[in-house]
């Protein structure tokens, strides 16, 4: 693709985002989380400034990475159409619901329904913060249904795309396939009964997935970066 000066600056700003996606993927791998062994302790995480930090890098985790996405499709659209377009289009549902998400999170269950429960007068007020609570874990979860969901088959597509390029592409398609098809056997044993691929997923995911993806993140900026600097050769030897 050739690329319009204009946009040069928009490309430099994605593969900066990919940068930070892969800080906030490896912050909210290896972070630990707080330990809780009962409804107690987890009411008292509105107070809990390490969850809180979790939940807000994870509200900024999908914008930076979806920018980082549209990067990438604004150098393969023409290319490779369908999956870019298919592919964008399962992102941004996995990047909205994942802000919803959190935002659900952060706001109604850290602000309003833990400390009310906390800080209930009487037992009937008790009762219903604790109804709201349990509640809460219910509606994120149906978020989680749609963020593995979206995110799979994104970076699926996504995959499918760059697997046809040369080089640097080509490993970070081979990986996003492996990666959509990881989050998509989530899906099935989550939400399809799929019991029998906990095993292989469970592994993948703490032996793979955890520092492949913020090495994919990384890879995917270097990548827009080199294709920038592609085409300023390019337009050099042609002028």
């Amino acid at each position: 693709m050739e690329i319009n000066k204009k946009f040069d600056p928009f490309l430099k700003a994605t593969a900066i985002c990919s940068f930070l996606g892969a800080l906030t993927t490896a912050l909210l791998i290896f972070l630990p989380n707080p330990e809780t062994s009962d409804f107690e302790t987890r009411a008292a995480l509105y107070d809990n400034n390490l969850h809180l930090s979790k939940l807000w890098i994870l509200f900024l985790h999908p914008q930076v990475n979806i920018f980082a996405s549209i990067g990438v499709a604004c150098l393969l659209l023409k290319k490779y159409p369908l999956q870019v377009i298919f592919g964008t289009f399962f992102l941004l549902v996995w990047a909205y619901t994942e802000m919803s998400q959190q935002a659900l999170l952060i706001d109604t269950l850290n602000q309003m329904w833990r400390p009310g429960y906390v800080g209930a007068s009487d037992e009937a007020s008790q009762a219903m913060y604790r109804t709201l609570i349990e509640t809460a874990g219910g509606i994120s979860d149906s978020k989680y249904f749609l963020v593995i969901y979206g995110f799979g088959l994104g970076s699926l597509f996504y995959g499918l795309a760059l697997v046809r390029e040369e080089g640097l592409g080509k490993w970070i398609g081979i990986a996003l396939l492996f990666i959509g098809v990881l989050s998509l056997s989530s899906f099935l044993r989550y939400y399809l009964g799929a019991t029998s691929l906990n095993g292989i997923v469970n592994w993948s995911y703490q032996w793979i997935y955890s520092y492949l993806q913020p090495l994919v993140r990384i890879a995917i900026g270097i990548w827009i970066l080199r294709e920038i600097s592609k085409w300023k050769v390019a337009a050099q030897s042609s002028s």
